[in-house]
Parts: structure tokens; sequence; C-alpha cells
């Protein structure tokens, strides 16, 4: 997918079936990094924004799976940023505790488990973690509210961007790919979702919220009244008694 920018200083960065994102301001943050071994397409985003690496100041992390912090160690290594991390997926991140496998209360875990836990990247540990608990204001960007959207992880945090109308970084909270927003709790998502009950109070958490555009790890941004779209995947879900 490469890198497309959302609009004005947003910059999507895509690593094939996920997404990271940059903002350019007059200090650089970067939600999520991707997979392992992307520093470089950060930093090549950094660079078409018009940026230089040290202007990274603020790295922002959704959640701790592979796919998401993969290259938060080099990103680390070659900017000054700033790591933010909910302190219930800090741990996991630190390598003080293991990383939950699979949910094997769905056949696709109990299926395909034991294949994903032997295939999952080991990441380097990182100590240098700033605990960011929910309604926390992030230093990034002119000021980033950090929702804690537990269920895909215990430690899930989405990141709400008042300027321009509101711009929902969503993580895995939410995913847009095929049928429009929806909680990770399908054949695949719910695979990788530790709580699916949290994970639907989540989604139903940031439908609330008012957002014009909402930005995700895996699928395109929505943009002019997201929150509309998410609530009526709410009204959709609570109709089929979901």
């Amino acid at each position: 997918m490469g890198i497309n920018r959302v609009f004005r200083d947003v910059y999507r960065i895509g690593m094939g079936y996920v997404s990271a994102y940059l903002i350019a301001q007059a200090e650089v943050a970067v939600i999520d990094t991707g997979l392992p071994k992307h520093r470089e397409i950060i930093l090549r985003a950094v660079s078409e924004a018009g940026r230089k690496p040290d202007e990274v100041k603020h790295i922002l992390l959704t959640h701790h799976h592979a796919d998401h912090t993969g290259s938060l160690a080099e990103l680390m290594g070659a900017t000054s940023g700033k790591a933010y991390i909910h302190p219930l997926d800090a741990a996991i991140v630190r390598g003080e505790k293991p990383a939950p496998g699979p949910n094997r209360e769905i056949l696709a875990g109990r299926i395909l488990g034991p294949l994903m836990a032997r295939i999952t990247p080991k990441l380097q540990p990182i100590a240098d973690l700033q605990e960011t608990n929910d309604g926390d204001e992030v230093p990034a960007a002119g000021g980033m509210k950090a929702i804690h959207t537990p269920g895909h992880t215990a430690g899930h945090l989405s990141f709400l961007w008042p300027q321009n109308g509101g711009v929902l970084f969503a993580g895995d909270a939410v995913s847009n790919v095929f049928r429009g927003p929806r909680p990770p709790v399908g054949a695949l998502g719910g695979m990788f979702t530790e709580d699916m009950v949290q994970a639907k109070e989540s989604f139903r958490k940031l439908a609330e919220l008012e957002f014009e555009v909402a930005c995700f790890g895996h699928g395109g941004p929505i943009k002019g009244k997201a929150h509309a779209a998410f609530r009526r995947e709410v009204e959709k879900l609570a109709s089929l008694g979901r």
C-alpha cells in the first residue's frame, strides 16, 4: 500500500495488511510502528512529509501485538521519540509477562492457535515506556486524548485528536475491512481478541464520541462524519441482538 496522505498533515503508512500513521506537525508523532523490519518505510514517510527523523518526538502505541509494535525498537533507536502505551500492555512490551495467545474460545483460535504461536515474531523488550491511562492527554500534535478501549487486548488504547473536527486513531478496537467499521470479533479478528464482550463495549464507547475522520490498523480511513458510520453499526448489532 505504501504511503498515502489522509489529509493535510496526516499520513497512512501501509505495511501489507496493517497500517501505521504519522502526524507531521511542530513535533512529529507516529501512531503504531507496524510489523518488524519496517522502520525504513516509516522514516520514508517522515521524509515525504518534509521532516527529519530527530523531529519524531512521540510514538503512540495502541496495543502490544507484534504487527503494531514490531518496529518500535528500531524506530526509537533512529529518532527522539518517546513511546506511550497503557500499563496493562506495557508489561508485555517490556518483557515482564508473556503475551496471551490466540483466543481458544473460537474455532479459528483453536485450529490456528498453535501455528500462530510458532510464527509470531519475538520482539526486543522495551523498558523505556510512558504509561498512559484512560483520559490522559498525550503531548503529541498539540494534544491527543487516550481512550482505554479494552477487548482486543486488555490495555488497548485508541487516540482522539481534536483537530480537523476530530480524528480517531482506533488501532484494532475497530476494523474497517470490507463491510464498514466493526468490532474485532469475527473469525479472524476474534482469534486475536482477548475478550469479546469488552471489545463490543469499547466499540460502543467510541461510537458515542464525535469525530469526522477515523483511521484503523486494518482497513482504510473513513473521511467525513465517521462517527455516524460507527453509530449505524452499533444500531445494526443491537437489532441483531449482538
